[in-house]
């Protein structure tokens, strides 16, 4: 080497000095864009599956009051027209109505807490045969479902 390029210095490197106010980033915008967002997206899934938990649980309660109400109106039905296999109950033509507005309350599993309600009207006689409409209302909790059967003898 030279002694001239030992002698020679280099200069030393300017390093501005910035203010702090004056410096400028994007990481904490940025940052709570994405908390903001993400807070948001969860909020969104919670009230959906609370809902979806909601409208589940009243499928399940319609269902129960459908089959509670099918159930009055297959017991009437057995009042009204008793079946042949059971001799006792063997009549040639069909019983009166039962009392309107009567109650069922199940207890069985599936439909405890569930009620029927149950009406009888003979809607027409034509030609001496009476015409029977028999309607079930069935309840649980407050949902309610109702089947109607028209039947005559």
């Amino acid at each position: 080497m030279c002694l001239d390029q030992m002698n020679t210095k280099r200069p030393a490197k300017v390093v501005p000095v910035v203010n702090v106010k004056q410096q400028r980033g994007i990481g904490l915008p940025a940052a709570i864009f994405v908390i903001t967002l993400l807070v948001s997206i969860s909020v969104a899934i919670n009230l959906l599956l609370s809902q979806n938990a909601n409208t589940f649980q009243e499928e399940i309660q319609l269902t129960r009051a459908f089959y509670a109400a099918e159930a009055g109106a297959g017991f009437t039905m057995n009042a009204v027209f008793p079946p042949e296999e059971f001799p006792s109950y063997s009549v040639t033509a069909p019983a009166a109505c039962p009392v309107t507005g009567k109650t069922y309350t199940f207890t069985a599993d599936g439909l405890s807490g569930c009620t029927a309600t149950v009406t009888c009207t003979v809607d027409a006689t034509v030609d001496d045969v009476e015409f029977f409409t028999i309607q079930s209302v069935g309840a649980c909790g407050d949902v309610q479902r109702t089947v109607q059967v028209r039947s005559s003898f």
